[in-house]
């Protein structure tokens, strides 16, 4: 197990959040919803509310690699993360 060392106002502060996290999850256990169904999507509609994702050119690609200060060929180049 991890040791995690918290000092004794870290305890009290968080006894105090976690309550407060708690009250609300009885609130919501307290909400009627048997007349509601189930949905997956919540604003209703079955597609959502996000654009369809479509692949496209980007216009002004020449201007973006002017301003970029490492590139290789017509691709960005950046540091090695790993």
């Amino acid at each position: 197990m991890a040791e995690i060392s918290v000092t004794d106002q870290e305890v009290e502060d968080w006894q105090h959040q976690i309550e407060d996290i708690v009250g609300w999850f009885d609130q919501l256990q307290a909400v009627d919803v048997s007349g509601v169904e189930p949905a997956a999507i919540a604003d209703g509609k079955e597609q959502g509310s996000l654009r369809p994702d479509v692949p496209r050119a980007y216009e002004n690609r020449d201007a973006i690699m002017e301003s970029v200060p490492n590139k290789e060929r017509s691709y960005v180049k950046v540091p090695k993360i790993m």
